[in-house]
């Protein structure tokens, strides 16, 4: 009886969830991107509506248990080497070296960051909380009906990207968001398996957001000199392979966990 009462209310909050998305939606060119930094604002609050009918929409028609926080030295250890490619998005080499530098003021800084982990934590619910379980489910739960799971579900994931086509000004620039969007977003799903918790990878992409959109939003200066690009390419190739390591060493309890 209390199991129904609480789906009963993930209903309702969903309900609720939408509405405020609507809502945000109806006042965004009227009020909200009025005010100082308004896009930032309506990223914060319509990813925040979204996030919350994530959460709900999980617990009650997917596997809530990806919604737990686990902090397990274990599940730690496994999250710690992909976090260096999320710190490694910020380009250490041109601001240390005096080429990019940070302007903005503190609160400018603050209200990035929440666009970071509002976005973040979404798009993780929508896409690692919801479709890749889903996928997953459908193909099957040996180590290559996982991997074409996190293949399928991260094109989704880079291809959603090609919609910000109509807004960039550098299609280039477009394409080569797609593509790290997949990888991201295939390192990811792997990592939901093995920790079991969708939380790891909401901050993952929200650190990753972050370092990268810090210089180029709140900042001056260059991104990518040689040497940055070398140090990435060495970072990305190292976790590349931990990653490969993670997804053929999960076991069918792990992916039972997220099912």
């Amino acid at each position: 009886m209390m199991h129904k009462a609480k789906r009963g209310i993930s209903l309702y909050v969903i309900v609720i969830a939408l509405v405020g998305l609507l809502c945000v939606e109806i006042a965004r060119n009227s009020i909200i991107t009025a005010v100082p930094h308004g896009n930032w604002l309506y990223e914060i609050l319509s990813r925040a509506f979204g996030s919350i009918a994530g959460i709900a929409i999980i617990y009650k028609f997917a596997s809530k248990r990806v919604l737990s926080v686990n902090f397990s030295m274990r599940s730690v250890l496994i999250w710690l080497p992909c976090m260096l490619i999320a710190v490694n998005n910020f380009p250490f080499v041109p601001f240390l070296s005096g080429e990019a530098d940070i302007v903005a003021d503190a609160w400018e800084i603050i209200m990035y960051a929440l666009v970071c982990i509002c976005v973040g934590t979404f798009e993780e619910l929508a896409f690692r909380g919801c479709i890749f379980p889903l996928i997953l489910q459908r193909r099957g739960k040996k180590v290559v009906d996982v991997f074409w799971s996190v293949v399928i579900s991260s094109a989704i994931f880079g291809c959603i990207h090609l919609v910000n086509l109509f807004f960039a000004a550098d299609p280039f620039a477009t394409i080569l968001q797609v593509g790290y969007s997949f990888l991201i977003g295939a390192m990811c799903s792997i990592l939901l398996i093995r920790t079991g918790s969708i939380w790891y990878c909401a901050v993952l992409h929200a650190v990753y957001n972050f370092a990268g959109g810090i210089i180029p939003n709140c900042g001056v200066g260059i991104i990518w000199n040689t040497a940055e690009i070398i140090l990435t390419a060495v970072v990305s190739v190292v976790v590349a392979v931990y990653v490969i390591y993670l997804l053929l060493t999960i076991k069918k309890e792990q992916i039972d966990n997220i099912c």
